[in-house]
C-alpha cells in the first residue's frame, strides 16, 4: 500500500460501499479520504486516520494532488 492506493474497509466507522484514497502513511497508520463510492465520482465523506491492518487494498492507484510525500 502506497500513497494514492484506493482502499476499502470493513471497519465499523466506514460506510458500506465507501472507497478511500490513502493520502499519507505514518508508520502503521494511514490518513484516508473516504468517498461514498468511487473516488472522484461520488461525494467526499471525510478524512480520517486508520490502521493499515484495517484497510483492504483494491490494487488500484490514483495520484491525489493534495497527497503529502515524505
Amino acid at each position: 500500500m502506497v500513497i494514492g492506493s484506493i482502499v476499502r474497509s470493513m471497519h465499523i466507522a466506514v460506510p458500506s460501499g465507501a472507497r478511500g484514497i490513502v493520502m499519507r502513511i505514518l508508520g502503521d497508520m494511514a490518513m484516508v479520504t473516504w468517498y461514498a463510492g468511487e473516488p472522484g465520482e461520488s461525494a467526499e465523506l471525510n478524512t480520517e486516520p486508520f490502521f493499515l491492518e484495517d484497510l483492504i487494498d483494491t490494487g488500484e492507484q490514483i495520484r491525489p494532488a493534495s497527497a503529502q510525500v515524505h
